[in-house]
């Protein structure tokens, strides 16, 4: 196994190393070890000792970097930006819930005043 833990045709289950991660994310294999220590990112697996990341741990390091570099922000602020990116995230998908919801009630509404118009109405 000297370069990928696992390999499955389709690149989002390939799982990479360490210094396979960091240098795909174009970080340091140290700016990695740190963002791990933080709580940025996590390991999906560890075999024999060694990490091993997913393409989506990839690019969230990508974003982690490009916070850093870009904006100059602390590995602490990074974590409290993607925890509220995440919080965003969840809101906007019970946002779509809750407005599907409401046009299925509405629907569902208009159905039953046209049943009652149809039994009020003389024919």
């Amino acid at each position: 196994m000297p370069n990928e833990i696992i390999h499955y045709p389709n690149d989002e289950k390939t799982v990479y190393l360490s210094y396979q991660a960091a240098y795909i994310a174009s970080v340091s294999l140290d700016f990695l070890m740190a963002c791990e220590q933080e709580g940025l990112i996590t390991p999906q697996f560890k075999v024999e000792g060694r990490s091993g990341y997913m393409m989506k741990d990839i690019h969230r390091l990508q974003i982690i970097r490009r916070l850093h570099e870009d904006l100059h922000l602390a590995l602490p602020a990074i974590d409290v930006i993607l925890h509220l990116r995440g919080q965003i995230r969840e809101m906007a998908g019970q946002r779509s819930y809750l407005e599907r919801k409401l046009l299925e009630q509405q629907a569902e509404l208009n159905r039953l005043q046209n049943l009652l118009y149809k039994f009020q109405s003389p024919e």
